[in-house]
């Protein structure tokens, strides 16, 4: 087998991290492997080796995410192929708001949202208590136009919020988020980046023939996989006997990172913020002039957290991110303890595939 490394290369998309990163942090880092034109098995093996010396925890503490560029992988089966060299455990989703369809061994679309839509910045799965610790997202297609990946990081941004507003920062530490989630029985919504169905997200275990107690029974099991969840039935009628699903999760919104220490702004606070504020909802009752039940997220007591504190972080978020564009066949390695995501809209072919992964060691 070819010897074959990694090294870093210039990459467009970059910016520099401010503090508590040393000077000159790229972020991301972009990893190229020295001869692009090599089977796939030796970028296998030299990601192996990448972890098997302990260097990719080190470079991931450093910088929070990588980019490989001109991996050149062929489909979503050499993506996996590339995602399983890491020796990682694969993350099982339990409740996904966001739908995916599978396309091959621990590895699906990414968001199945219109390209109208944005997706606002969080920390994967920031809303449960069930977290991936690393996504790896694959490009399939290039967007013509658009279609960025913004990215920030969580523990800059806990840092500047701290300095900023300590006491959103107090406040959350003492009280954590509350989130609200709506799952609808039937027919998906369309129109939005979300819109999984209660079955798409907790009925895996349900079958056809199932009466509605046992189909209940079912999903409630499920949800009990998470211990912070508390849910009820709605919209029970003669058409929809099973009813629609809603959920309250209340959690903390800043962690520390297992690996550094460092603390992280580790929620889905802002983006559940930036749809409120598209909707038209952030003032009480919280509604859409269609009806529909759509609020920001709460500080875990259930009080309404000041627009300013968002403000704030999105001003920030926007400073500091990357705005990764993409080449077909490459990939982005994110720490999620350390690392939001978000999409950009865009014009033309644009398909993003997901890999989540938690430690070799359960949390």
């Amino acid at each position: 087998m070819a010897t074959l490394t990694f090294s870093p290369v210039p990459y467009a998309a970059s910016v520099t991290l401010p503090a508590p990163y040393p000077h000159n942090t790229t972020f991301p880092l972009a990893l190229s492997p020295s001869t692009p034109s090599s089977p796939l098995e030796d970028k296998l093996a030299s990601i192996r080796d990448l972890v098997s010396t302990g260097q990719l925890p080190k470079i991931l503490a450093r910088h929070g995410a990588i980019y490989f560029k001109d991996l050149g992988l062929s489909d979503a089966h050499e993506f996996s192929e590339f995602a399983h060299a890491f020796g990682w455990l694969p993350h099982e989703d339990i409740g996904n708001p966001v739908r995916r369809t599978i396309l091959a061994k621990n590895v699906a679309t990414a968001n199945e949202g219109p390209n109208t839509q944005p997706v606002y910045p969080h920390n994967e799965f920031g809303l449960s208590p069930h977290y991936p610790a690393y996504v790896l997202f694959y490009c399939v297609s290039a967007p013509e136009t658009g279609g960025e990946t913004p990215i920030n990081n969580s523990i800059v941004l806990y840092e500047h919020l701290k300095e900023r507003h300590p006491e959103f920062i107090e406040e959350l530490e003492k009280k954590g988020v509350k989130y609200t989630l709506f799952y609808p029985n039937g027919p998906r919504d369309q129109t939005a980046s979300a819109g999984t169905t209660v079955l798409q997200a907790y009925g895996q275990h349900v079958l056809d023939t199932d009466s509605t107690e046992v189909a209940r029974e079912k999903i409630e099991k499920e949800i009990r996989r998470l211990p912070t969840a508390s849910w009820e039935w709605e919209n029970v009628s003669e058409a929809n006997p099973l009813g629609d699903l809603r959920t309250w999760q209340r959690l903390p919104a800043i962690r520390d990172h297992p690996g550094t220490g460092q603390r992280a702004f580790f929620n889905n606070a802002v983006s559940r913020f930036l749809n409120a504020r598209v909707a038209g909802t952030l003032k009480p009752p919280h509604v859409t002039a269609e009806g529909r039940y759509q609020p920001p997220a709460f500080y875990g007591d259930g009080s309404l957290i000041p627009e300013e504190y968002f403000e704030t972080a999105v001003e920030f978020i926007h400073k500091t991110r990357s705005l990764v564009t993409w080449k077909e066949g490459d990939v982005i390695l994110i720490d999620n303890h350390a690392v939001q995501h978000a999409r950009e809209p865009w014009t033309g072919h644009r398909k993003l595939l997901a890999s989540l992964w938690d430690e070799p060691t359960a949390r």
